[in-house]
């Protein structure tokens, strides 16, 4: 029989795991629904219908912008990237466009020096420092009304730009993430994670609805310039904290799923978990240091924050102590059902490892495990202080 005070503290710890994963996007579907079908304005949580933006705005007042592209030896995409960027749909003489190499050592500068007599500005930094050391330096120094962050290998659909600001329209709105496709996806990893971003997409767009977003697309997104702040140099995922500064600055961060991009996805599987460690080493620096917290937001947003990000990025320890705990008392009904699913989880994962089967039975446990393994290193690199700020560049 169960000794159910026992198994409780099991049964808190698998809650806890679970949640982020199955429960929360469930509660959030349900918020979400309900708020569209009571006719809230989105985000403001009952703000009166005076209080929502006016009609669009006349497009010789849109606002002025800066499209800010952070470049490190892209000599293969620079010049596709600045001609996507000359036809985008926005009132040219609105439109800024700038150029910063984060000290290439290839033909980049080159290349972008030749669009010079197009209006594009070239930064060149001589020594590389990495992504947020440069946007330190140029963005305070801008005078554009909103910033348009952007990396080098993404193209934007032609009213993307557009998109973006028209979201400005809204006084509570402080940034706006775009929706970047990846395409051409290594197959060991298409499928899952289409389908993860297909549900991120889906969580971005609910929480938006319901106050914001927790973070942007660092390859597409926008603020308004007097919002960002000056994060250390050595800022590991800038576009989680800048958007947090806008938050807590009491602004929301809301995703425009009209406003699309496209970019070549991760070519390994070794590429793939570089970039889950960074990102992973990125938000335990940020816990650490302090800017991950939404300081003076919301309540809802606490709800948001601590649902979609912290358990999330907490859940490698979680399951190390539900497998603790689980192993330590294997005797309770609790216990084996537990060993017993990660058991099945752990056979389903390594018959895709080694078969290369990939059915969705097969396919989603491995990236699963594959993404939790990614996330304890990268804990573990984050608050030790072991991960650099200067991306190993992937050569595509």
């Amino acid at each position: 029989m169960m000794d159910a005070t026992r198994s409780l503290p099991l049964i808190i710890l698998i809650a806890l795991f679970v949640y982020p994963f199955v429960i929360y996007p469930v509660v959030l579907a349900l918020w979400a629904s309900k708020a569209r079908r009571a006719g809230l304005p989105e985000g403001h949580g009952g703000m009166p219908q005076e209080a929502m933006p006016q009609e669009a705005t006349p497009q010789e007042a849109m606002p002025s912008v800066a499209l800010v592209i952070c470049a490190l030896n892209e000599e293969r995409i620079i010049r596709q990237k600045i001609e996507n960027s000359l036809c985008l749909r926005y009132p040219p003489d609105q439109l800024k466009i700038v150029v910063i190499s984060d000290g290439s050592t290839d033909r980049t500068v080159q290349i972008a020096r030749r669009f010079r007599p197009a209006g594009v500005e070239v930064v060149v930094e001589p020594v590389r420092r990495g992504k947020i050391a440069n946007l330190n330096r140029v963005i305070p120094a801008r005078s554009e009304d909103i910033i348009v962050l952007s990396d080098a290998n993404v193209l934007y659909h032609p009213d993307a730009v557009m998109r973006l600001v028209e979201r400005f329209r809204d006084p509570s709105v402080g940034c706006v993430s775009g929706k970047v496709v990846l395409r051409e996806t290594t197959p060991d990893l298409n499928g899952p994670t289409g389908q993860y971003y297909s549900l991120e997409w889906t969580l971005q767009e609910q929480s938006s609805t319901i106050y914001s977003m927790t973070g942007a697309d660092g390859a597409m997104y926008a603020l308004r310039r007097e919002l960002f702040r000056p994060c250390p140099n050595d800022t590991l995922i800038e576009d989680f904290v800048i958007p947090m500064q806008v938050i807590r600055q009491g602004k929301r961060v809301v995703l425009e799923p009209a406003a699309i991009g496209w970019e070549k996805g991760v070519q390994s599987l070794r590429e793939e978990f570089r970039r889950k460690v960074r990102i992973a080493a990125g938000a335990a620096q940020a816990l650490v240091r302090g800017s991950a917290w939404p300081l003076h937001a919301p309540a809802r947003f606490w709800f948001i924050f601590l649902s979609h990000k912290l358990l999330r990025w907490l859940s490698p320890l979680t399951g190390m102590l539900v497998l603790a705990a689980a192993a330590s008392s294997f005797q309770e009904p609790v216990s084996r059902m537990a060993m017993a699913s990660i058991a099945l989880i752990t056979a389903l994962a390594m018959l895709r490892w080694v078969t290369g089967w990939t059915q969705t039975v097969f396919s989603a446990p491995f990236y699963f495990l594959f993404g939790q393994a990614a996330m304890a290193v990268g804990l573990w690199k984050g608050v030790a202080g072991r991960q650099t700020v200067l991306w190993a560049k992937a050569d595509r």
